[in-house]
């Protein structure tokens, strides 16, 4: 018999071993490996986690949040969703009892008043996607990450100044305005942030009439990523770079096995006619102030176009593409340029 109902912390070991069942990526395939389940829930004022269970046994997980919004440049209630997986190796009826979880939080969502429920889905992520279609969402923006190996040796000849974290929202917030999508209380997200141990810091340069500005959210200490799979040909690869990267600002190769910590990078802003250089630099000197941190990849996280930055280019890298999907429960619909909130991704 399936059943769903509200996890709790009692869960949180079979809920880590369902998600570590879900490797991501195919060419490298790369497992999470977090100390706690409920991580990003604690993020959130209100947050609720349902797992479904056929006899006992767990099988399928969906969560959800509560935010309030800018859409229209009125504060809207809205949900976000995340983390809808099922049991890869239970077939029998998953696809109809993810269907339920996902009605049983359009319910809940709805009787709390949220005007839409919202969420990040990878763009080769089949499953959810068909889920989430059938269910009636639209796509609202395409989002990316755009992943980077930190770099050892010495960064570029910068001094940028770590603003504090109410500065550093402040700043944001001037910079996007009301923008659909953006949370009413940003201020609150980085001072929390920052209280939690996961605001690294928000660093800024400025040249003349050109600055840019980018933060740093590192949840190394909870939350990492573990090697599974990868090419024979990115196995030779790393088997010539890696020496090398130890000295040198040459890209490294996770090997099979590999516990990956990451600096998340939010927020990037650019202004004036050498921004874009100069958050190239910042981004530089941040990959190689993580390599001395310990730290593996950086992650930039963003959607694109953006008008509050022009993003660099950089090579090697890598770019995962994510799709928005929003269930408007009304009139009330997001349009780009979107706001990307750190918590959710």
């Amino acid at each position: 018999m399936f059943r769903i109902r509200e996890a709790s912390e009692a869960d949180n070991d079979a809920l880590l071993r369902l998600e570590s069942a879900s490797p991501q990526g195919t060419g490298v395939s790369v497992n999470v490996d977090r100390d706690t389940y409920f991580y990003r829930s604690g993020l959130f004022d209100s947050a609720k986690v349902l797992i479904g269970e056929e006899d006992g046994r767990l099988v399928g997980i969906m969560a959800y949040a509560l935010k309030d919004l800018f859409v229209a440049g009125e504060i809207v209630r809205a949900a976000y969703f995340y983390d809808l997986r099922g049991d890869a190796s239970y077939r029998r009826s998953m696809k109809r009892g993810l269907f339920r979880m996902w009605k049983t939080v359009e319910a809940e969502v709805q009787e709390a008043g949220a005007e839409f429920l919202y969420g990040h889905v990878k763009a080769d992520n089949e499953d959810s996607l068909r889920v989430g279609t059938k269910s009636g969402t639209q796509i609202a923006a395409s989002s990316c990450i755009l992943t980077l190996p930190t770099l050892a040796s010495r960064g570029p000849k910068l001094e940028p100044e770590r603003v504090d974290a109410a500065t550093a929202a402040q700043l944001v917030e001037e910079a996007v305005g009301s923008r659909d999508m953006r949370p009413a209380e940003l201020r609150r997200i980085y001072e929390r942030g920052n209280q939690l141990g996961y605001l690294h810091g928000t660093y800024r340069v400025e040249s003349g009439a050109s600055r840019a500005q980018i933060s740093v959210w590192d949840t190394s200490s909870i939350f990492r990523g573990k090697v599974l799979r990868m090419p024979l040909w990115m196995k030779l690869l790393g088997g010539v770079l890696n020496p090398l990267a130890q000295r040198l600002p040459v890209p490294r190769i996770p090997t099979v096995g590999q516990r990956i910590t990451y600096w998340q990078l939010f927020d990037p802003l650019c202004h004036g006619p050498k921004g874009k250089k100069l958050l190239r630099q910042l981004i530089q000197w941040i990959r190689h102030l993580g390599f001395a941190r310990g730290i593996e990849i950086t992650m930039l996280f963003y959607y694109d176009p953006d008008p509050a930055f022009r993003l660099p280019t950089f090579v090697p890298s890598k770019t995962l593409g994510y799709r928005t999907m929003v269930k408007p429960y009304g009139d009330t619909f997001p349009k780009p340029p979107l706001y990307l909130d750190i918590r959710d991704v």
